[in-house]
């Protein structure tokens, strides 16, 4: 009897071989992003992999046959999960859309699940590799560049090229995977809503204020407001 048929007469509530495979996919490739983190690419042997896993290495050639590939994999799962965290909520500011995303993006990249892979690793891949992870990369920061225009057409968001704009932006919210360490005093969501929130106080237009958390309070009203010169 098919597997597929098997599961069907569990209504469903069994996995199917498909969806089991998937998510033994997706534990390799969090395994490995975080052996990317801590030793780099080169310092990294998919040995030290499989035991992570509990596998053999002729296990794990069943789901990627090369250490490059396995990298490819971790940053194309690394583009898609971050899309993933983009606010689509309705009746939202720029601004806020543009802190919520940011938010949920960082609690990506630094929780358990997180397939993020440093960005400087990339440049083992091979150019057409590249090239992919490039192409799915620049449509998470065309989503982050939209909402700095919304932001500058609310009135929320300071002026400026909103290309450049994201790029400080990505530049600051990517270094958080080198400095945060799991089970220390600040929580997954403490790091996501304060970088957030230091993130886009320096975005916001004058009398604009911007959601506090527990490592960044919100500030006073004056603070948020420009200083008349006398």
């Amino acid at each position: 009897m098919p597997k597929e048929a098997v599961v069907a007469r569990w209504n469903n509530a069994v996995a199917s071989a498909t969806e089991l495979k998937n998510l033994r996919k997706d534990a390799l490739y969090r395994e490995a992003a975080k052996a990317f983190r801590r030793n780099g690419y080169h310092g990294t042997s998919l040995d030290e992999i499989a035991e992570g896993l509990g596998i053999s290495k002729p296990t794990l050639y069943h789901y990627v046959k090369t250490k490059r590939d396995l990298l490819y994999q971790c940053h194309m799962a690394a583009a898609e999960q971050a899309l993933s965290t983009v606010c689509r909520d309705e009746g939202v500011t720029g601004i806020e859309r543009l802190r919520r995303t940011t938010s949920a993006y960082v609690r990506s990249m630094i929780g358990e699940q997180s397939y993020s892979v440093i960005i400087l690793e990339e440049k083992s891949l091979s150019p057409v590799q590249l090239s992919t992870v490039v192409h799915e990369r620049d449509r998470f920061e065309g989503a982050l560049i939209s909402m700095v225009l919304e932001g500058q057409q609310d009135g929320t968001i300071l002026p400026g090229e909103p290309r450049f704009v994201v790029f400080n932006v990505l530049g600051a919210v990517n270094w958080v995977t080198k400095w945060y360490r799991p089970g220390g005093s600040w929580s997954e969501a403490d790091v996501g809503e304060g970088v957030a929130g230091f993130v886009c106080r320096g975005l916001a237009a004058p009398g604009v204020t911007i959601e506090g958390s527990q490592l960044l309070p919100r500030l006073p009203l004056m603070a948020t407001m420009s200083v008349r010169k006398t």
